[in-house]
């Protein structure tokens, strides 16, 4: 299904802006470590905003490797299908982040709930899950 590259956003002009402006702005905060779930080639995290936050990590976890590469917000990432397996398995530690995102792609998952307790897993305590 995702082996083509789709360097297109999903969402209109106007719901990215505010998608944007509410990460940049508001979710996170200097120093976060974060994990981007279902990740492509935009985190959606401003240029400006992500110099001045000075973000620990921002590890992307998604499908295709191209627009992965793409994402000049990533410190990191890493290609795994959460659609494989029911009892999905992050490739992270426990409590290694501090705000976990996944936009615009939750309807995409076939266990959303399994893939949201992995996510509660590598969150720290007191952390944000934002979908």
């Amino acid at each position: 299904f995702y082996s083509d590259l789709r360097f297109v956003e999903h969402v209109d002009e106007q719901a990215v802006e505010s998608m944007t402006k509410y990460i940049s702005n508001r979710l996170l905060l200097p120093g976060d470590s974060v994990l981007d779930l279902c990740s492509s080639w935009t985190s959606h995290i401003s240029r400006s905003r992500l110099e001045e936050l000075k973000l620990k990590r921002v590890a992307g976890l998604g499908m295709n490797a191209k627009e992965l590469e793409a994402n000049n917000a990533l410190t990191e990432w890493a290609v795994k299908d959460l659609n494989e397996d029911k009892n999905v398995k992050l490739p992270y530690d426990n409590e290694s982040f501090d705000v976990v995102m996944c936009q615009l792609s939750v309807d995409y998952l076939i266990h959303p709930l399994e893939v949201m307790r992995e996510a509660s897993r590598v969150l720290k305590s007191g952390g944000k899950i934002a979908i």
